[in-house]
């Protein structure tokens, strides 16, 4: 028997159902394999973390168990889809061993980041840039040395809900950076915060200073923000000047901050703040607000 054309059929077969990755361009999204079936992994080392985040399909479950300290950033580069995000959800990342940068990075698309605290970064908590349609819910990010959790460098469509950002300090700047939640200078297109809350951070507890589309703020409070020496301590910093953005901020509440409770810092874009209030604010509830 000629066993020769058996043999090229089988390597034609391997050679179509290989799979490849190319992951050199270290900061850009990595497209997902689809995958065969969805795999749910509980860790609790760095390692196996960033080994289960760097093989992630859609439809995944990625459970942290207990505290995890990284000594590096973070990085969620692969993408799920619209029908099956990639899921990574409990537990604490202690991120004091980072020698510098964010804590956790998402240029992917389509994740589901759920009920877990991210706190003593270098610098920002958790940080999404490039990818979209990424869904948080319950992450409490703290103690970080600048924003807690920031919409930045193009992401889009990010729906932030039921988030905590507190504590967070610039230390480097006493006090000048560190909001609770930015969506800031090069931020996408559909970002939406819905109950969440910034309290006692060292600049402001919203910052959308310089953020080119309109950014959606429902049924949020924002509280003692602006304790930092340098902290502008605005509730609500809703754009800057030379800006035209129509942002809004639907039945939130501002209150006890070193500045003002809403403030549009010269963005000349009509700002509606429906069936928003507050009180106890050092200069004023609205200032700047068209």
């Amino acid at each position: 028997m000629n066993k020769i054309p058996a043999l090229l059929l089988l390597a034609a077969a391997l050679a179509a159902c290989s799979k490849a990755n190319d992951p050199t361009s270290a900061g850009a999204p990595i497209a997902a394999a689809p995958a065969t079936a969805n795999v749910s992994t509980t860790v609790t080392t760095e390692t196996a973390l960033k080994n289960a985040i760097a093989a992630a399909n859609p439809g995944d479950v990625i459970t942290i168990s207990g505290t995890i300290n990284l000594t590096s950033t973070l990085q969620l580069l692969r993408s799920g889809t619209a029908s099956a995000k990639i899921n990574f959800t409990g537990g604490t990342l202690n991120c004091s061993g980072i020698a510098s940068g964010w804590g956790v990075k998402v240029n992917g698309s389509y994740w589901n980041i759920t009920n877990m605290t991210i706190k003593n970064a270098p610098d920002c908590g958790l940080v999404f840039q490039i990818g979209g349609y990424n869904y948080t819910n319950n992450v409490t990010t703290t103690a970080n040395k600048d924003s807690g959790l920031q919409v930045y460098n193009g992401a889009h469509d990010c729906n932030i809900t039921y988030c905590t950002s507190t504590e967070n300090f610039d230390t480097a700047n006493n006090g000048e950076n560190a909001d609770g939640f930015a969506c800031k200078l090069s931020a996408g297109a559909n970002n939406k915060f819905d109950h969440c809350t910034a309290n006692h951070n060292s600049d402001d507890g919203w910052d959308l200073y310089g953020q080119p589309a309109t950014v959606k703020i429902t049924n949020c409070t924002a509280t003692n923000n602006g304790y930092g020496g340098n902290g502008d301590g605005n509730g609500f910093k809703l754009g800057s000047a030379g800006q035209n953005i129509p942002h809004t901020v639907t039945g939130c509440t501002s209150s006890n901050n070193k500045a003002s409770g809403y403030d549009g810092n010269g963005n000349t874009g009509h700002i509606t703040t429906t069936g928003s209030g507050g009180s106890g604010n050092g200069k004023t509830l609205f200032y700047r607000i068209y």
